[in-house]
């Protein structure tokens, strides 16, 4: 008899901790903050880029990813998918590398909401290209960034920039 009471103790402590836990989960996820609007939160890039020797400004929104390169300089890259719009932008990036640098950019990555209203601006001083390349997204467990269902490989292009400064406007 005995047993069974201490067995029947030790259930009714274990039910009475789950509820607890249960109980504290529940307020956690309550007070956790508003749910975000997907029209409010980010969904587009705009990359401007005015190239410092001749005063050329590029716009596009054809970039899908920005991301950081590990150092302590101020460096970051974009990636999309290579397209004739981009022509001019291949072009800068041709004279950034065969100038050994010498060829100065300053990029703007404007971020916008799903309903179009600018979030934030990254701006990007006196840029230089230090590396480009091609590669191929052919796995099917990577995000795409164009997923037309014909395809089983995905063509993309990263460009990675080394800049002297950082500020970000909002």
């Amino acid at each position: 008899m005995t047993l069974k009471i201490l067995f029947l103790s030790i259930l009714f402590l274990a039910v009475a901790s789950s509820i607890l836990l249960i109980s504290i989960f529940s307020e956690t996820i309550v007070f956790a903050g508003k749910a975000l609007n997907p029209d409010d939160t980010a969904k587009t890039l705009q990359v401007t880029i005015l190239s410092k020797s001749d005063g050329n400004e590029l716009t596009y929104d054809s970039f899908s990813r920005i991301g950081f390169v590990r150092s302590t300089d101020v460096e970051f890259l974009l990636e999309s998918l290579p397209s004739v719009d981009k022509k001019p932008f291949y072009e800068l990036v041709q004279k950034s590398l065969n100038s050994r640098n010498s060829s100065p950019m300053n990029i703007d990555v404007s971020i916008y909401s799903g309903n179009g209203v600018l979030i934030e601006t990254l701006n990007y001083k006196n840029c230089d290209v230090t590396s480009y390349f091609v590669h191929v997204n052919d796995s099917k467990g990577k995000f795409r960034f164009l997923d037309d269902g014909k395809s089983d490989m995905e063509i993309r292009d990263i460009t990675k920039f080394k800049c002297t400064g950082f500020n970000l406007v909002v």
